[in-house]
């Protein structure tokens, strides 16, 4: 399929266009998302809120992935039958883009083979349990479909692959960052424990409580993770997290804006400074001599607004550091 793109994107730019819809659909019906998921994935496709309508739900996604409350669909906007009693729709007002008749075309396909697959496959039991706008009925029933009792759950966070045991009820969800596993364990199970031993993994756990809670902790906290620190749990963010939850979808913050004109090498000294807390220490770190890790110190401290070795400093350059980290 990749050589195929790449000879059409040379041929005709359209046509390449059109063949890379078919292919973004096709990775998610592979990977068993779900309907909202779906949906999601052609809000980020068309750059434009889509809706799905069935029966009496309505489920509409914006363009950068936040699910919205109903609404009522236009005249004038571009919509397809998806089923009985049942129509999506693109929100854009004016001219169609030249492939929102295509996108609507294979959601519909998608859908139609989500709504197939809905009464035997666990996926999509999944995703509803980690939905924040299932009702609590709704979640309830699908726990019993996962056969989870009534004791506390955390959800897992994961990159596709590889897949935990089938034991485990996972599902790929379709997020604003891109694919990602989403995997229901009950709390306090050792994170790493529904998957096979010695598999590298990047792991976010989230805070126990409810399913959508969870799952968006988990979200972050996967973000979070690095090679030195492959499994985050969002409870050792503690209140960072809320940090973290409220800058979603904002602006970058001033102070990560600085950061984020810093180089690797730079970044990595004021790492080292913030950690240990002293000049000489990070110098040993670093394996630089104290001196010039001071006089670039100096120099950063003009640039940052703020000393990061001082109480308050280490506080702000910790919270910039992060939502950096989860804007990258």
């Amino acid at each position: 399929m990749q050589d195929l793109l790449g000879r059409l994107t040379a041929l005709d730019p359209d046509a390449s266009e059109t063949l890379k819809v078919v292919s973004y659909f096709d990775a998610l019906v592979a990977r068993s998302v779900g309907a909202e998921s779906m949906l999601r994935g052609a809000a980020l496709l068309s750059g434009a809120t889509v809706g799905h309508r069935e029966g009496r739900q309505t489920t509409r996604v914006r363009a950068d992935g936040v699910r919205i409350d109903p609404a009522d669909v236009s005249d004038g906007w571009s919509m397809r039958e998806s089923g009985s009693d049942a129509v999506v729709w693109i929100e854009r007002d004016g001219d169609p883009h030249t492939n929102d008749a295509m996108i609507l075309e294979r959601l519909v396909l998608a859908l139609g083979i989500i709504r197939a697959r809905r009464t035997v496959g666990p996926e999509s039991a999944v995703e509803l349990v980690i939905s924040a706008y299932a009702s609590a009925q709704e979640r309830a029933s699908a726990l019993a479909r996962l056969r989870f009792g009534d004791g506390p759950l955390v959800v897992l966070a994961s990159p596709p692959d590889p897949a935990p045991g089938t034991q485990h009820p996972s599902a790929v969800v379709a997020t604003r960052h891109g694919l990602t596993r989403a995997t229901i364990v009950p709390s306090g199970t050792e994170p790493r424990s529904p998957w096979p031993v010695g598999v590298d993994l990047r792991l976010g756990v989230g805070v126990e409580g409810l399913a959508p809670a969870s799952w968006s902790s988990a979200l972050i906290a996967v973000r979070l993770t690095s090679a030195a620190d492959p499994v985050v749990d969002a409870a050792d963010i503690g209140a960072a997290l809320i940090v973290a939850e409220a800058a979603e979808g904002k602006p970058l913050h001033p102070d990560a804006e600085v950061l984020g004109s810093l180089d690797a090498r730079t970044l990595e000294l004021l790492d080292a400074v913030a950690e240990e807390r002293s000049v000489r220490a990070a110098a040993v770190r670093l394996g630089r001599h104290h001196s010039s890790v001071q006089e670039k110190l100096t120099a950063l401290i003009e640039v940052l607004g703020y000393d990061p070795r001082a109480s308050r400093g280490r506080t702000r350059y910790a919270l910039a550091r992060m939502l950096l980290t989860l804007a990258r």
